[in-house]
């Protein structure tokens, strides 16, 4: 559908239903993806096209990658903010967890500076991108660490930010482990 090789009747793809698909695959690890980004990119040259190549570059599944963008989204003062939201969810993808998973505490430390510095919601969807793309009992022990040695520094509503999205997290966490308690062995 995304090269033209295959269509389907009264299915239009938009730009950025394009880069949906792109970054779907990225993050999957697909070895067509990077040349697809590419070409996506040369094809569409908007502002937004931009934007969403962005967004799918940051779900490109390498240690050197996912450091450049964190970089980024923290020191690149030209880098917009609308980008940022854009890339962090990618960045931030359940099926990246061991990639992106150094970069959560550090990303809990900044909710001070975030908070000072960007727009109102913007702290929500970056606690949603790094602690939803966490989903084990060593993720979770990060944010309960953080919120026990934040807890008399940290303002409240960023602590209550926290909670708030951290009970994905958690009812991830025991909903793994409940299943790898009951599940039953394979009968051969």
């Amino acid at each position: 559908i995304l090269t033209g090789k295959l269509s389907v009747p009264g299915l239009t793809l938009r730009p950025r239903d394009r880069f949906d698909i792109i970054t779907a695959l990225m993050t999957r690890g697909d070895a067509d993806a990077i040349a697809l980004l590419e070409a996506q990119s040369k094809t569409d040259t908007t502002d937004d096209a931009r934007r969403y190549a962005y967004a799918a570059g940051a779900a490109r599944g390498t240690a050197e990658n996912k450091q450049k963008y964190f970089d980024a989204f923290l020191n690149d003062t030209t880098l917009a903010e609308s980008w940022i939201e854009a890339s962090v969810n990618p960045f931030n993808s359940i099926h990246q967890s061991a990639l992106t998973f150094p970069y959560l505490e550090p990303a809990l430390k900044e909710l001070p500076k975030l908070k000072r510095t960007r727009k109102i919601f913007f702290v929500n969807q970056w606690l949603a991108a790094f602690i939803g793309g966490q989903c084990d009992a060593r993720a979770l022990a990060v944010v309960q660490d953080f919120l026990k040695r934040e807890e008399k520094t940290l303002d409240r509503d960023l602590r209550l930010k926290v909670l708030e999205a951290v009970d994905g997290l958690e009812r991830c966490v025991k909903i793994k482990q409940k299943s790898q308690v009951s599940s039953p062995k394979s009968q051969v």
